[in-house]
């Protein structure tokens, strides 16, 4: 209580003393004395409104009831933003009042820190700021399921926790200012419900014209917030324009992640003015140093609302996005702080029992005096050759119980603690020998990409568009998978190539394909080719198994000159990123006789909701990427990756 000596707001909310070089309160932290807790309290100025009181007569500036229809307007927009179902990523707000001609909102106080603040320090890297946008994300579909926009995403109303989950904040602060601006943010339920039925927004291209203008007063210079549906200039046909909805939020989430990554803003903010032109004739700067989320930031920041992605959809790349974050490198910042070894205990190893010898203690033994130096009361006088005597009468009894003990260690057949764990080791180790040989005979044989996360994949057949020269030739194989080579930690090692896979080498049931998009791959005997589609995906279907190929479709540039980033952007791949259920293992990256190639395995739910497998390659050739995706339930994983190799064996581009 003693640091809340400053003013008291509706005689309940005590605020600091500020000091002296601040004149202007914005947010500050309160101390609620009806509740007894620590509050956050936020100023929203409100227009000045002249109005004339007589002598004694009671109403003001302070009273709600004496407002402007603005202020009014605000106040009613503000109490309806804060009346919304509580969110485990929202701020809460307590209360909401006017005050000395501004409008006071009371919220929660959290234990964070404002993005803004995070970001004056040092950017986020892409991983970091897709966990943040998760966050945001999350918030904002609880408010689009209600109907609301929330209009004010910023850095600033964005908050980290000390536990890194991210909250949002501003949305009653938000809602009051587009109201002080003349629009109208309340959602249409909320109208319906009786909330402000007489108004509902500007009833003209005027009254939309400076609603705009104003807009850019108070909101100024904050790419954020002017999407480019709030920023077009007002025309005859101002009815036909876009509608502010969830896309200007998302556009919101763009520029903030676009913000965050690289360190400035999607436009220049020098002057609000300027802004609101750039965004309605100029496209967003590319997001070069975005790295993984480039492809995600600029389809937000597309002008068009409908061309921006779902929120849904929107969430799946996030999360997939965020597994494939890498582990962090620990240890890089640590200091060993030296310490004294004299100070530190003695551990004894456990499993060890430390036997205390036995001494001589009957009664009138003179060896028994020397230990009981420190008895009270008792003082002993012996002679020197007294002393003598019960030292060597000692060195003998110590002698003769070790001899005891040894003699009989054999006749009891009992076991020391460090035999026993001998024996207990020897019994893990047989079970673990079991086990593997069990996992090597018995069950069914993984691919080889789930050996580590990189290595090298020697791939009989040539592919196109490589160094003849510079591969060696040895005999074919005649065994129905692949040969692979161990896993290596160095992932653009190149694995030595064998020869092309001939006809006559392949299983009875598979056979060469000379396709007329280009490229020659073995496929089932049974399988049929449905027809080359607008995607350039040439597919083959048999029973429940397709095999996709894409004959360097794509072409490598950016961010995409590595496989393994290609792969998050993969068309092939968009039903695996769309999935609320999905997963994948063994990506790697491989060198394919001097193609730098990657591979994975991928599994996620379709809308029936049953488990895909597929295997997917994507290998760089002549600065194109050729794809090849094999696809089945879950319960043929088998056929799956048999049906894999030997496309990957086989496979060459003319």
């Amino acid at each position: 209580m003693e640091e809340y000596a400053g003013r008291v707001l509706s005689e309940r909310y005590r605020l600091p003393r500020p000091p002296a070089d601040e004149f202007e309160l914005v947010e500050t932290r309160a101390f609620d004395t009806y509740s007894g807790q620590e509050v956050l309290v936020r100023q929203v100025l409100l227009p000045e409104v002249l109005t004339a009181e007589l002598v004694g007569e009671e109403g003001g500036f302070g009273d709600p009831a004496a407002l402007g229809d603005s202020a009014g307007r605000a106040l009613d927009a503000a109490r309806a933003a804060a009346s919304i179902p509580d969110h485990p990523r929202l701020v809460q707000v307590f209360d909401i009042f006017v005050e000395d001609g501004s409008l006071w909102i009371a919220s929660e106080l959290v234990s964070a820190r404002p993005l803004a603040a995070l970001l004056a320090d040092r950017p986020l890297d892409a991983y970091r700021a897709a966990e943040v946008a998760s966050d945001v994300l999350a918030a904002l579909r609880a408010l689009h399921t209600h109907g609301w926009t929330h209009r004010n995403v910023t850095a600033s109303t964005v908050l980290v926790c000390d536990d890194g989950r991210a909250m949002l904040a501003g949305l009653a602060a938000g809602a009051a200012q587009e109201a002080l601006c003349g629009y109208d943010p309340l959602p249409e339920q909320v109208l319906a419900g009786g909330a402000n039925p007489e108004w509902h927004g500007p009833d003209s291209a005027l009254e939309q014209e400076r609603a705009r203008q104003n807009r850019i007063t108070v909101v100024g210079a904050v790419t954020e917030r002017w999407a480019p549906e709030q920023a077009h200039e007002v025309h005859e046909n101002w009815r036909l324009s876009p509608p502010v909805g969830p896309a200007a939020d998302l556009w919101a989430l763009g520029s903030l992640l676009f913000r965050s990554v690289q360190g400035h803003p999607p436009y220049p903010e020098d002057s609000a003015a300027e802004l609101v032109q750039l965004v309605c004739a100029e496209p967003a700067a590319f997001a070069e140093d975005c790295g993984p989320l480039r492809p995600v930031v600029e389809s937000l920041l597309r002008a068009d609302p409908e061309e921006r992605p779902e929120a849904e959809e929107l969430g799946g790349w996030l999360r997939s996005l965020i597994r494939s974050a890498p582990e962090p490198e620990l240890g890089l910042n640590t200091v060993q702080v030296p310490t004294d070894p004299t100070k530190l205990p003695i551990k004894r190893r456990r499993g060890e029992l430390v036997r205390r010898r036995r001494r001589a203690s009957a009664a009138g033994d003179p060896s028994a005096v020397q230990h009981r130096r420190h008895a009270r009361g008792k003082q002993a006088k012996v002679t020197r050759a007294k002393r003598q005597n019960a030292r060597r009468s000692e060195m003998r009894q110590e002698q003769f119980d070790h001899e005891q003990v040894v003699s009989r260690t054999p006749d009891r057949g009992e076991d020391s603690p460090r035999r026993l764990g001998v024996r207990l080791l020897l019994v893990v180790l047989v079970v673990l020998a079991a086990v593997v040989a069990y996992a090597l005979l018995v069950m069914p044989a993984r691919s080889p990409s789930s050996a580590g996360a990189s290595g090298d994949r020697t791939v009989p057949a040539q592919i196109g568009g490589g160094d003849h020269k510079s591969a060696t030739t040895q005999p074919a194989s005649t065994s129905a998978q692949p040969t692979t080579t161990a896993p290596s930690t160095a992932p653009t090692t190149q694995a030595p190539a064998t020869t092309p896979a001939a006809p006559s080498d392949l299983a009875p049931d598979f056979a060469l394909r000379t396709d007329t998009a280009g490229f020659t791959v073995a496929v089932h005997t049974g399988w049929l080719r449905t027809g080359k589609n607008a995607q350039d995906q040439v597919r083959y279907t048999g029973s429940d198994i397709t095999l996709t190929v894409v004959p360097g479709r794509d072409k490598a540039s950016g961010d995409t000159t590595d496989p393994l980033a290609y792969q998050l952007v993969e068309p092939e791949l968009s039903d695996f990123r769309a999935s609320s259920w999905s997963s994948a293992a063994g990506l790697q990256t491989v060198t394919l006789r001097g193609h730098t190639a990657a591979e994975g395995e991928y599994t996620w739910r379709d809308a029936s909701q049953q488990t895909i497998y597929a295997r997917n390659l994507a290998v760089l050739i002549d600065g194109h990427y050729h794809v090849i995706l094999i696809a089945g339930p879950d319960s043929q994983r088998a056929a799956v990756q048999r049906a894999f190799d030997k496309a990957v064996e086989t496979y060459a581009a003319s």
